[in-house]
């Protein structure tokens, strides 16, 4: 029972660290003034289900994406606009079902070694530090492409691409996977 309880702990240990490992890819123009752009549209699409299909009427997803686009901009001080914006964010996500292969870094049946203690007359079993013993975790993971065109020339300005694991709060995973895709945008956010 007490071996059960440590194994479970330990995996619990394992799992943020697992989890918290967000792939995050940024390229932009470094050759553009992004304190030049004013205002902003945001258009989302294709939303892919972990099944390959499109998903066309999440409209949920469509908006808690829409809201996490213009609450970045809005921090940096661009308006949105629905005529004439300056820059065009084009949003889309795809869902995968991935497996992961955890070790809980304790081996099940960890008195197997022997070693002699001459000196001081015993020889025995010792705990030794084996490890083997492996879990398989399944979860969705969400890839958000975050594409910028400037409007005028029709030029992609800024290319964000986040790979992370969804959690169980949507609104929570989404901020924080726009919150990694815009962490390298050539305009800071402004102070309150």
């Amino acid at each position: 029972m007490l071996r059960t309880i440590f194994t479970s702990f330990v995996l619990l240990c394992a799992l943020p660290a697992a989890a918290s490992a967000a792939q995050v890819r940024v390229d932009y123009d470094r050759h553009k003034d992004f304190g030049n752009y004013r205002t902003f549209a945001v258009e989302v699409g294709p939303l892919v289900r972990p099944d390959g299909a499109v998903d066309e009427r999440n409209t949920l997803a469509e908006d808690r994406l829409r809201e996490a686009v213009t609450r970045e901009f809005t921090a940096r001080g661009l308006e949105p606009s629905d005529t004439a914006a300056d820059l065009v964010v084009r949003v889309s996500s795809r869902d995968h079902m991935r497996t992961d292969i955890v070790s809980t870094g304790w081996n099940r049946y960890p008195w197997v070694g022997w070693r002699g203690y001459r000196r001081w007359g015993y020889w025995g079993a010792y705990p030794g530090p084996y490890y083997g013993d492996v879990m398989t975790r399944r979860y969705l993971e969400g890839a958000l492409t975050v594409d910028i065109v400037e409007r005028s020339t029709g030029a992609l300005v800024y290319r964000a691409q986040v790979t992370d694991e969804v959690g169980k709060d949507l609104d929570k995973s989404v901020s924080k996977a726009m919150d990694k895709a815009f962490k390298k945008y050539p305009v800071k956010e402004l102070s309150n």
